[in-house]
């Protein structure tokens, strides 16, 4: 069984990686395992910016998270694959190495707006050679 992870983000790029994993990966869904994650940013506020409410904060962020990778969910199995949703909370860059040790493939989106740009600026052929797996960037 083929373990995939596909790093989901909110951009049009990502949702085009979705028609790349289902030419690619199509005729082989059964034996595919893919994980669909969504890693939440720590969110960093300074204390000069006066009163904030932390868990409102964070309780905004998880639902957009959560409809996020439902969103993705519900396309891959309109496709006709199973897939499960992961989402973490910290330093997206350390979560995507930490966990890629477990999968075969890491997906992402390409372009300026990608998952790989917002996340990891200029520092995209660093995160590549970084990562323990091979990397899909896709179109």
């Amino acid at each position: 069984m083929k373990k995939i992870l596909f790093g989901v983000h909110d951009t049009e790029e990502c949702r085009q990686a979705i028609h790349t994993i289902s030419r690619l990966f199509g005729d082989q869904k059964e034996s595919i395992e893919l994980t669909l994650l969504h890693v939440i940013p720590e969110t960093i506020i300074y204390a000069e910016s006066g009163i904030v409410d932390y868990e409102m904060i964070e309780d905004r962020e998880n639902h957009e998270s959560q409809r996020i990778l439902q969103s993705f969910f519900n396309s891959f199995k309109d496709l006709g694959f199973t897939c499960q949703t992961l989402l973490k909370t910290g330093n997206p860059i350390d979560m995507v190495l930490e966990i890629a040790s477990q999968y075969d493939l890491l997906v992402i989106g390409a372009s300026e707006s990608s998952l790989l740009h917002r996340i990891f600026n200029s520092h995209q052929n660093s995160f590549v050679n970084a990562s323990p797996i091979s990397v899909l960037v896709a179109k």
